[in-house]
């Protein structure tokens, strides 16, 4: 089970930055495809040479092909020395020495056979073949195959001729023997038939001789053959297709180390990243208790921030009465009637978490209060298209006055929002002053909840004085921006303010990551129903209880 959850957070990483992937792919791909392209094209040419004659013979002997074959590498040697390369550069006139020749030949025997092929590349096909066919020449040359040809040329033309005399007398021999053989002696004389009788045996006596210088002359012909004996059987032909650069491969190579410098991108960002994840520990890294999840919207407009209220059905309705439901239970005395919501740094999102989290008490049947403290860039009056006239600040500047006539009510049954008020120039005075505590009091006893909207504890010390005067404090961290760090340092703030921590709000988690705080959940209204009415009486048993 632990290998299927580590296995399902490499995934997790890797789908999170899969854009990186894409973009190592891609230079990697273009990288390649463009060293491709300027590499010069290099196109090979192949002539094949066979040593020895043994397919031409009848009578096959094996020490001769062990020869050719030991020839044949001593050839294949050859190909790239001086003599043979030199004489290919006079017989073609190429504008190049023996040796840089040598850097484009190479030769090697056919395995279990006598062929030496010798191929050559060049920059172009024609110039290609005609190198391997010069080379293929100059070992023919070097060889005594020429040699041998010149000087048992006549010989074995006079042989051929004699062979072909020797043939027909024995022919007309063996003729002229039958027929005397076939000569009726009975009317011959005693002279005669001796005649006969001795004709018969030179004829046969010649034909004899005849057969025996036949068979010497043949011998002789077929003697010719020779181990140490070279021919072209095969010409070079030049390919259309470049040998060198491989696009194919070039490309295969280029994606599969864009794959792998985009993994390990990954994975080194990963690690060098310090911003809270949705998968993060919260207890055994901060010591604080994970309330709940809430997702990333789309919607970037306060107008459009109360989620809870267009769809009390929608996942992220439920939660936010999931968040409601742990904070209910955080405090064994009692949920307490007022808390604070604070975020480490700014643009987190902790009001518009405020703002939800006010409905969906509101929605429980909990007379509930939202109070913009953040006297320096508040947004509740955006969230609930609300006046900022008289506000926060206006009540503090005048004690005659009650609360209850600052307070603006919303569009949701039991809910009402106390704006910040206009801006003032000394906020952290104003919220730290005996008058605030003097409000504090009032609003707890006016709601069943009293939810202040704090600036962020790392920034300012306004959050840090309000804490240690509600019952309890959320704080809502944003997920892969947060830095770590400073996270501990807002827990440690809230901690020398001797702020009772409830726990921590993730806030825009992706949808993919939400699953792991919210799987299984069918959102219908019959379950809302029941949801509802059971936080409803548990939240009303604990204010019976504190009251």
């Amino acid at each position: 089970m632990d290998d299927f959850v580590e296995l399902k957070q490499y995934v997790s990483i890797i789908l999170k930055r899969w854009w990186v992937i894409v973009l190592a792919l891609i230079v990697a791909v273009a990288l390649g495809y463009g060293y491709t392209q300027r590499q010069p094209r290099v196109y090979e040419a192949t002539a094949s040479i066979l040593v020895g004659q043994s397919i031409q013979a009848t009578d096959v002997n094996r020490a001769e092909i062990q020869v050719s074959e030991q020839l044949a590498e001593t050839y294949a040697a050859l190909a790239r020395r001086e003599p043979v390369l030199q004489g290919a550069v006079e017989e073609l006139g190429l504008d190049m020495n023996w040796q840089g020749l040598r850097g484009r030949v190479s030769a090697k025997i056919v395995p279990g056979t006598q062929l030496v092929e010798v191929t050559v590349v060049a920059p172009s096909p024609e110039e290609a073949r005609l190198i391997a066919d010069a080379v293929a020449r100059q070992l023919v040359l070097l060889s005594p195959t020429n040699l041998q040809n010149e000087e048992s040329l006549q010989t074995v033309a006079f042989i051929e001729q004699r062979l072909e005399t020797l043939q027909a007398k024995i022919e007309d021999g063996q003729q002229r023997l039958e027929e005397l053989e076939a000569t009726d002696v009975a009317g011959l004389s005693a002279d005669e038939v001796a005649q006969l009788e001795k004709e018969i045996s030179t004829i046969q006596n010649l034909i004899s001789d005849w057969d025996q210088n036949y068979a010497q002359l043949l011998a002789f012909v077929n003697g010719q053959q020779s181990s140490n004996y070279l021919k072209i059987i095969e010409e070079a032909q030049g390919s259309l297709k470049p040998k060198s650069p491989n696009i194919q491969l070039n490309m295969m190579v280029s994606i599969i180390i864009g794959l792998a410098l985009g993994l390990a991108l990954v994975f080194v960002l990963e690690h060098l990243d310090d911003t809270v994840k949705v998968t993060d520990d919260m207890g055994q890294m901060f010591g604080l208790i994970p309330l709940g999840a809430v997702r990333k919207s789309k919607d970037k407009e306060y107008s459009k921030a109360l989620i809870t209220s267009q769809d009390r059905f929608s996942p992220d309705s439920e939660a936010y009465r999931m968040i409601r439901s742990n904070i209910q239970f955080m405090s064994v005395d009692g949920p307490g009637k007022s808390m604070l919501v604070t975020s480490a740094v700014r643009g987190e999102g902790k009001s518009r978490i405020v703002a939800n989290l006010g409905v969906v008490l509101a929605q429980a049947g909990l007379k509930t209060i939202i109070v913009d403290t953040d006297l320096r860039r508040p947004v509740q009056q955006e969230i609930f298209d609300l006046p900022n006239q008289n506000g926060l600040t206006e009540l503090l500047r005048k004690p005659n006055l009650a609360a209850s006539e600052f307070l603006a009510n919303t569009h949701i049954p039991g809910l009402q929002v106390l704006t910040s008020g206009v801006l003032p120039p000394n906020p952290s005075e104003l919220v730290g002053s005996q008058r605030m505590q003097q409000v504090m009091a009032e609003l707890s006893d006016m709601a069943d909840m009293v939810i202040y909207d704090s600036p962020p504890v790392v920034i300012v010390a306004d959050a840090a004085v309000l804490a240690k005067q509600v019952a309890g404090v959320v704080l809502v961290v944003e997920v892969d921006k947060t830095r770590r760090d400073v996270v501990n340092q807002a827990i440690f703030n809230l901690q020398q303010a001797e702020a009772n921590v409830y726990g921590v709000v993730l806030n825009r988690v992706s949808k993919k990551r939400h699953s792991y705080y919210y799987q299984g959940y069918y959102y219908k209204q019959d379950a809302e129903g029941y949801s509802n009415q059971a936080g409803n009486k548990t939240w009303r048993k604990w204010l019976h209880l504190s009251r």
